[in-house]
């Protein structure tokens, strides 16, 4: 231990000396004391400061310097992860300053009041507390202050408190809030400024019971200063000083307005039960259901008379008041189940057995049974809290012929959907496979270098392949309508010059009008129309649908006029907004129930006229497509006026857009340029059991004339072509016989010299569906028949690899 400063001798005789004196102040001291001189070199200290700082008597002399010290409280972590260095130079200045006092927490957690006061000699004292606890209670006061700050923010209890005068003093916000008032508009009220006469004389009456020591809650209605009315319910408490004296109180307002009025709805809601009472007593008989009430002990006591009808039971058994379980032990017997009762629950499609039913009736909520007369009887269940139970039996038998005649008819339908479905397929496919022949050897009559056609042969081939086409597109129209019903007709919306497309429509039914005597007409605005946002070809089959029947259904030597106009702008839209296009006939025009069927599937638009040809699916389609452009389609007519279908499109710039892909070309793809070099030695194989199409594939194979082409008309002859030929492409039909192209694909990745060669579909299976398929099945590419020269080609070219 560490000496205090040489004693001084005493004045009186035998008394201790004031080093002695002093030295039994240090050892006995509650602080830890330390001093140091003028040079701040340690000259005393004890044991209690050498324990609150942590070190020991080895590690304190006399005569240490205080930077000494310092270093080495820092080395034993006494500073934590602080720059070291830096806080021992900032603690030295700090001790060459006047007195200070500062907290220190230690690394074990302890908080220590570190004081130091100035000596006269220019040294210093340093006094060390352990204040942990104190730091503690001040921080969980701080805690407990705010918590009680944030409850009375937060709450919804609205706290009032008041003087002796009953003048507000404070408030927390749901008190502003119940009261209509910002808390300093609140500031110095009295609280009798918030209530009427009737709500006065209920604070008085409270305010005078509390003085006698005999406060209570108690209900009280507020008046807001927007003269709205709150209902609360308060608790008052008497507030007191650290003297005892009361120097006000604090209320306690919850608002129970929701109570007061759901306990007003009760009330209303019992009136109005009572007076239902009555009227379900007066009623219940003539309910077409059975009702049965049971009591919490399991026995019947009330039911009505349908229910002695439809359970064919006795009324002296009912009104003898059995249990569920004597009632169902005498329908057994009865023979009302036959030999085995069976229960059918709809919704789980689960039975139960009645004998396996306890007196606690743990039957599902909801059955349906069968009487022996065929009566289909729903019996439902409802358990209360209390244990009683009502059940009803309701006689469903016609509601359930009815759902199973019904479930048949759906049945039906989509079993006859399906079969459409699967015809319209098969049909495109028979339909595509002849015209694969016409467009695909006009081709080769257009593309023939060596014999080639003069311009007037070359003019009919011309008309021959846009005729083509356009079968092939009212080919596709039927798939079109099995596609849309199913929801996954994609269009592709982009700018549409109108112009163009009414120009090449009016050119292709230009021949039926003709051969009809019908005149078109065409009124187009000077400025042209602009574009429009649309499917190219939608927006061309909608058009040709509608020319066609305006031809089809008009009078002898009458006329189709084909006008449009810009329509809008609408509020602040800025120019024309939509585009308008009507075509107008002189046929015999269409009544308003004509007119309501009109845009439906099959429904043809004059029946009468049995020479029309046509399906009656036209228009309906047409609907659906411009629809699906964002469009509307519509028709004005009357009996012997004609009719004006017009169809409305929005208005587009000169840019597709934006997130919608560019539609499909009309005409072919233009011709791939011959890389005839790079095919030299290349071997093909045409698996394709159509002699006419394998006599196609050889003509358009013949722009490549350094291909090989091995052509076979089975599947297996194909396979041991390709095995024997080591192909670099087989070109694969997908209808064949005895086993499909998706077989014979899979027999070729089976066998190491053709797992690798790549194979093209070549098929009439037009659907997404079939072209998703061969994707998934490994096949390169996919060309639907009829078959298009340049795509051919450049599949052809594509697998290859030139």
């Amino acid at each position: 231990m560490g000496s205090p400063p040489d004693p001084q001798p005493l004045a009186a005789a035998g008394e201790p000396h004031s080093a002695e004196l002093l030295q039994l102040i240090f050892d006995h001291a509650g602080e830890g004391i330390c001093v140091f001189d003028a040079s701040l070199r340690l000259t005393a200290w004890n044991e209690r400061f050498l324990g609150f700082i942590g070190l020991d008597g080895s590690q304190v002399r006399r005569g240490a310097g205080l930077q000494d010290l310092l270093d080495t409280l820092a080395r034993a972590g006494e500073f934590g992860d602080a720059d070291l260095e830096g806080e021992v130079q900032r603690l030295m200045a700090e001790a060459r300053t006047t007195t200070s006092v500062r907290l220190h927490r230690r690394p074990n957690g302890r908080s220590f009041e570190l004081r130091r006061n100035m000596t006269p000699d220019g040294g210093f004292v340093m006094l060390c507390a352990d204040v942990t606890e104190r730091v503690a209670s001040e921080a969980a006061l701080v805690d407990q202050q705010r918590m009680l700050s944030l409850l009375l923010e937060r709450t919804e209890q609205g706290f009032w408190f008041i003087d002796n005068a009953l003048l507000t003093t404070d408030a927390n916000p749901a008190m502003c809030r119940m009261l209509g008032l910002p808390l300093a508009q609140l500031l110095g009220r009295d609280i009798y400024d918030f209530v009427d006469e009737r709500n006065a004389a209920i604070f008085r009456e409270h305010v005078r019971l509390r003085s006698l020591g005999q406060a209570e809650g108690y209900e009280i209605t507020l008046r807001r200063a927007d003269g709205g009315e709150v209902h609360c319910y308060n608790n008052a408490t008497p507030i007191f000083d650290a003297a005892g004296r009361k120097i006000g109180a604090v209320g306690l307002f919850s608002d129970i307005s929701a109570l007061r009025h759901a306990e007003q709805q009760l009330r209303q809601a019992g009136e109005q039960l009572a007076q239902k009472s009555k009227v379900l007593a007066a009623t219940l008989d003539s309910l077409v259901q059975g009702v049965m009430s049971v009591d919490p002990s399991g026995r019947i006591s009330a039911h009505n008379r349908r229910l002695l009808e439809l359970l064919e039971l006795p009324e002296a058994l009912i009104q003898s008041h059995p249990t569920l379980s004597e009632l169902a032990r005498y329908q057994l017997e009865q023979g009302h189940f036959g030999s085995e009762v069976s229960i059918t629950l709809p919704s789980t499609g689960q039975v139960r057995k009645l004998g396996d039913i306890g007196e606690n009736h743990t039957l599902a909520d909801k059955y349906q049974r069968t009487r022996r007369d065929g009566a289909v009887l729903e019996v439902q269940t409802h358990f209360s809290d209390d244990g009683s139970v009502v059940r009803t039996y309701t006689d469903v038998t016609t509601s359930v012929t009815a759902e199973r005649a019904l479930i048949a008819a759906k049945e039906e339908a989509e079993r006859a959907n399906r079969a459409k479905s699967e015809f319209l397929s098969r049909m495109s496919h028979e339909l595509r496979t002849p015209l694969n022949a016409v467009l695909g050897f006009a081709q080769l009559m257009e593309a023939d270098a060596v014999d080639p056609l003069s311009p007037a042969q070359r003019s009919r081939v011309h008309e021959l392949m846009r005729g083509g086409r356009h079968l092939l597109s009212l080919i596709n129209e039927v798939l079109d309508l099995a596609t849309i019903e199913a929801g996954t007709l994609q269009l592709h919306l982009e700018p549409v010059d109108l112009a163009a497309v009414v120009d090449d429509c009016l050119r292709m039914v230009q021949p039926m009008a003709l051969e009809r005597g019908i005149t078109l007409e065409a009124r187009l605005p000077a400025m042209g129309a602009g574009k429009v946002l649309a499917d190219p070809t939608r927006l061309k089959q909608v058009l040709l649908n509608l020319l066609s029947n305006g031809i089809k259904y008009n009078r002898s030597g009458g006329s189709v006029r084909l006008a449009w106009q810009l329509e809008g702008p609408t509020g602040d839209a800025p120019g024309p907004t939509s585009l308008r296009v009507d075509i107008t006939d002189e046929g015999p025009g269409l009544s308003l129930a004509q007119q309501d069927k009109l845009f439906q599937a099959f429904e043809r638009l004059h029946p009468e006229h049995n020479e029309v040809e046509g399906t009656g699916i036209g228009l309906a389609l047409s609907k659906w497509l411009v629809e699906l452009m964002r469009g509307e389609i519509g028709v004005r007519s009357a009996p012997g006026q004609g009719s004006t279908f017009w169809v409305r499109l929005a208005c587009a710039g000169d840019r597709p857009v934006a997130g919608l892909a560019p539609g499909p070309e009309q005409a072919m793809a233009p011709m791939p340029p011959a890389p005839s070099a790079s095919h030299a030695g290349k071997t093909v194989i045409y698996i394709e059991d159509n002699l006419v199409n394998q006599l196609l594939m050889e003509g358009m194979l013949q722009q490549r004339p350094n291909i090989r082409l091995l052509m076979a008309d089975h599947p297996v002859e194909g396979l041991s072509l390709a095995a024997c030929h080591a192909p670099d492409l087989v070109l694969l039909d997908i209808q064949l016989p005895e086993m499909d192209g998706f077989e014979v694909m899979r027999r070729l990745r089976q066998q190491p010299d053709t797992r690798h060669v790549p194979v093209i579909a070549v098929s009439a299976n037009a659907m997404q569906s079939d072209i998703d398929e061969a994707a998934r099945a490994g096949f390169a590419d996919y060309v639907t028949k009829p078959l298009d020269l340049a795509q051919l080609l450049a599949a052809v070219d594509r697998s290859l690899g030139v």
